[in-house]
């Protein structure tokens, strides 16, 4: 009898792959179900939501509630130009705060640890570069409870709270843990792409940005879209350091807390928090490939 693959005896189920997998789906459920029913129930008018709120629409779907949240959320935040008085910020303003900070401080923050893993990467022989490295596995493993009340007393005296500028500059930094991705992908690479640039007369710098790290662009996308999406859903860089710059997931949050909206309905605030979480949901989906597959790192041809 002609023996069975590991593939074919691998293909029969087993009862933990049965319960694993009805885990899993209930569990997959459990999380695309709400969404579903928030997009569903936005289109919805106020009293349709009250009397149906599990049931078909009565009076049909209502598409101009999501023109109505975009044109008509706001929230009151405080004036940056001066320390009294307010002003009111549409939703459409919020998205460009988001999207600005988000593109920034996800291309900032990936960049730099980019650069500061090729130069740990490429110098190891000098003693700083190791402290370097074992400083960042040292910050990932050590957690600092307390230093959220520094930060933002530091943040104060360099004059860099409430300052959009300034705080997309404060993620610039070189720990984490796309620093290690960008180190192993640098230990990878072949020295001969570098020595052949070298030859041809390029610096240092060059080399950095224009031979080596195109290399590992795949890494580069992917970090910057998980920093992007991070950075576009993050409410406390409002709530904390920018209080005058609402982004989208504040402003909206806030909005939905402020008990005097109340007479705008459910179905109005459900269009806002679609429209919020459209963005990075097309991201996902155009560049779920790139985030979830396993990344390549080119090589010499032979």
């Amino acid at each position: 009898m002609k023996k069975k693959s590991i593939l074919e005896k691998n293909k029969k189920l087993t009862p933990f792959a049965i319960l694993a997998t009805i885990f899993l789906t209930l569990y997959s459920l459990a999380l695309v179900l709400p969404l579903f029913w928030a997009v569903f129930s936005s289109l919805k008018l106020q009293i349709d939501f009250i009397d149906t709120v599990f049931a078909w629409p009565k009076y049909g779907f209502k598409w101009e509630n999501w023109v109505k949240a975009f044109t008509n959320i706001s929230i009151t935040v405080p004036s940056a130009s001066s320390r009294v008085g307010t002003r009111k910020v549409q939703l459409l303003e919020m998205f460009l705060y988001s999207l600005v900070y988000s593109v920034c401080t996800g291309f900032i923050g990936v960049f730099s640890r980019s650069a500061c893993a090729y130069v740990v990467a490429k110098y190891k022989h000098l003693r700083w570069t190791g402290l370097v490295h074992s400083l960042v596995i040292i910050l990932m493993i050590i957690s600092f409870p307390s230093n959220l009340a520094i930060s933002i007393k530091f943040s104060k005296l360099v004059g860099l709270y409430n300052n959009f500028l300034g705080r997309c500059l404060m993620s610039f930094g070189f720990t984490g843990t796309s620093f290690l991705y960008f180190y192993a992908a640098y230990c990878g690479l072949s020295r001969e792409y570098a020595e052949a640039a070298e030859i041809d007369g390029a610096s240092q710098l060059m080399v950095m940005l224009r031979v080596m790290m195109p290399m590992v662009k795949n890494i580069f996308i992917a970090l910057f879209m998980l920093d992007f999406i991070a950075s576009w859903n993050d409410y406390s860089v409002s709530l904390v350091y920018l209080p005058s710059y609402p982004m989208v997931a504040y402003g909206l949050y806030v909005y939905n807390m402020d008990t005097g909206n109340a007479s705008s309905g459910v179905p109005l605030k459900l269009a806002g928090s679609a429209l919020v979480i459209l963005p990075t949901l097309t991201i996902f989906i155009v560049f779920r490939n790139k985030i979830v597959s396993n990344l390549s790192i080119g090589g010499l041809k032979g």
